[in-house]
């Protein structure tokens, strides 16, 4: 079966090396609007580069930003998927391709999808890629992704990510009155992003372990937690892991349940609402590096880290020397720092710069720039 697919990859490469390229740019990711790609496009089009085409898993599903009337939106596996792929020059994805090894004329750019705290790549019995260049963060992660991926250094750039550019940017106002356009603004957000513990994309693989909730916490309360939130006029936005499950029950008065859809129909991004919350909460999720951008609190909810630990494994060790805050394990341990968030204590901002420093080189919202100036620069290349 590896032999077969081996042989096929080398069909296609030859076929995508023999084919004449167009000067034009597919957008091939997951989730299907994903931020990093979101950033690209805007970028794109701030140089005058119309001729874009996106490749989605669902082409009912409106994307949250207008595009132009030359951009194309194709179907994942479709044969527009395949011919675009076959003739276009540049290739930006977020989470491998079925061409495993950009042909010579072609500029593939990975951007992958955030900062690895757990083992991803080739550590996870993924293929190895052979993309034209690899974007990371920092000197720190480079040497991450050089282990995760087994891609040359020298293919490795240090860009920031595109999608933080969009959280930088956010702005507050506009985007909480397009989320709260019928009821009263909270004075205080939070956003609640976990990672996933077991997910049909990965073969039903657990990580970690599975706790029967959302939140992954033995004890954890919702109606205490929402009662909290109340008290403060505080809001949750909880949006699952896009390979996770859909969460049971409903939402509460101050805990709303949200997914890509609700987010484009407000012509939000996933990075956008981010980049107007006052906190995050997270686990394990790749956001919780992102986040320490905004310099803002980050509550850690982790209650089965060792066993995370032991079947998924990290890239850092010992990982809490690596993470922006104290790992809480119970509801109570959870419910605690919460506390000191809502009555202003940020006991942890200390530690937020010292782990900022380390995994990011730019602080800045010209992520998307430098990638699309080091794509560009390599198509000069290869007109000589």
């Amino acid at each position: 079966m590896k032999k077969t697919k081996y042989c096929m990859q080398n069909i296609l490469h030859t076929i995508a090396s023999l084919i004449p390229k167009k000067q034009r740019f597919v957008l091939r990711g997951f989730p299907d609007y994903e931020d990093n790609l979101l950033a690209m496009y805007e970028e794109l089009t701030s140089m005058q580069k119309k001729d874009v085409v996106w490749v989605v898993d669902d082409t009912e599903i409106k994307p949250p930003m207008d595009f132009s009337e030359q951009t194309k939106v194709v179907k994942r596996g479709s044969l527009g998927d395949l011919y675009y792929s076959f003739t276009s020059r540049y290739l930006f994805i977020t989470h491998g391709h079925f061409l495993t090894s950009a042909p010579k004329n072609q500029v593939c750019v990975n951007l992958w999808h955030g900062i690895p705290f757990k083992q991803v790549g080739i550590t996870q019995g993924m293929e190895k890629r052979n993309d034209t260049h690899l974007t990371c963060t920092s000197a720190f992660t480079k040497k991450i992704f050089h282990e995760s991926f087994e891609m040359p250094e020298e293919k490795i750039h240090i860009t920031g990510q595109p999608r933080t550019d969009r959280m930088m940017r956010a702005n507050k106002d506009e985007i909480i009155n397009r989320l709260f356009c019928d009821k009263k603004a909270p004075d205080f957000i939070f956003i609640w992003l976990p990672t996933y513990r077991q997910t049909n994309y990965l073969n039903g693989k657990l990580d970690g372990r599975d706790l029967g909730n959302i939140f992954n916490c033995s004890d954890f309360s919702l109606i205490e937690f929402n009662a909290m939130l109340q008290k403060h006029n505080a809001f949750c936005l909880v949006k699952p892991h896009p390979m996770a499950a859909p969460p049971e029950g409903g939402n509460e008065s101050n805990i709303f349940f949200i997914d890509e859809k609700w987010l484009a129909n407000r012509k939000t991004s996933l990075y956008q609402l981010i980049g107007t919350a006052d906190c995050l909460i997270s686990d394990i999720s790749s956001v919780i590096a992102d986040f320490m951008l905004l310099d803002k609190p980050i509550v850690l909810l982790f209650e089965d880290i060792d066993e995370y630990k032991n079947n998924r494994g990290f890239s850092f060790n010992p990982i809490t020397d690596f993470l922006p805050a104290e790992v809480t394990k119970n509801f109570e341990e959870f419910t605690l720092e919460v506390q000191k968030i809502l009555d202003g204590k940020d006991t942890h901002k200390d530690r937020r710069e010292r782990i900022k420093t380390l995994f990011f080189d730019y602080f800045d919202e010209y992520s998307a720039k430098r990638v699309l100036d080091i794509a560009l620069a390599k198509n000069d290349a290869l007109k000589h």
